[in-house]
């Protein structure tokens, strides 16, 4: 019976190291959700940095046909918006929501394709911003 009983407080003694590394997990999991918030917000910075790039290189080649702005213009204006009014112009918010888009597309790679680079300086650039989003990684 007393070794049952030195068995059992073992194990209650086991219980208690236990409960101690819960604890310990606890602190180790806020932490981490800290970390993962501060990651976040890195890459959210990291995108809107890319984004105001991106957005001066196509303000850049603004005048050639093929560029970035210039292609969601023509695919934009004149036709309705939601089936009510015709679009008129792409405004700054405008460009800069579809910027972002693209360097979040790009840095994830997802690359959904309907925002592309067109001319050479875009191109270089989304090549650079591909390799910092592989990196990021």
């Amino acid at each position: 019976m007393q070794a049952a009983s030195l068995a059992g407080l073992l194990k209650t003694a086991r219980l208690l190291r236990l409960i101690r590394v819960s604890r310990k997990m606890d602190r180790y999991s806020e932490f981490g959700l800290a970390v993962i918030f501060l990651l976040t917000a890195f890459f959210a910075l990291i995108a809107h940095w890319l984004a105001c790039i991106w957005n001066v290189i196509g303000e850049y080649e603004n005048k050639v046909p093929y560029g970035w702005i210039q292609r969601l213009i023509d695919d934009t204006v004149g036709k309705t918006v939601n089936g009510s009014f015709p679009a008129s112009r792409l405004g700054v918010g405008s460009r800069y929501i579809t910027a972002l888009y693209f360097t979040i597309t790009s840095l994830t790679s997802i690359g959904f394709g309907n925002v592309a680079p067109n001319t050479d300086k875009e191109k270089i650039f989304a090549v650079l911003m591909m390799l910092v989003g592989g990196n990021l990684k």
